[in-house]
């Protein structure tokens, strides 16, 4: 019987030995999952930053884009009013008018 008992005490040593070291692994894992977490955490912050840095920045270029456009069409809007249209009636007039002088110098020759 001393023999079992002895066995039995060993045992006993050997489990409590392995659940002091498995309970030591397992405090040394939540601890890694919690810096882990930490590392995450400030990570997707920067992130979100970022994100919102790029998403004002492309807010800030399509409205000069927009604006762009707009100047643009008011620019060729008074280009075409002031310099086409103009020169497209005088180059109308001209060739109305020598057309109407070769119809009346046509008539004259007949």
């Amino acid at each position: 019987m001393e023999t079992l008992q002895a066995v039995r005490d060993v045992a006993i040593i050997i489990l409590a030995i392995e659940t002091i070291i498995v309970s030591t692994g397992v405090l040394l894992v939540l601890w890694q999952v919690w810096r882990l977490v930490g590392v995450v955490r400030t990570h997707v912050d920067r992130l979100g930053t970022s994100s919102s840095q790029v998403l004002g920045t492309l807010r800030d270029t399509a409205q000069t884009t927009s604006e762009t456009a707009h100047d643009a069409r008011e620019a060729v809007g008074f280009v075409a009013g002031r310099s086409v249209l103009p020169v497209i009636q005088l180059y109308s007039t001209i060739v109305g008018a020598s057309r109407f002088a070769e119809a009346l110098l046509r008539t004259k020759q007949r």
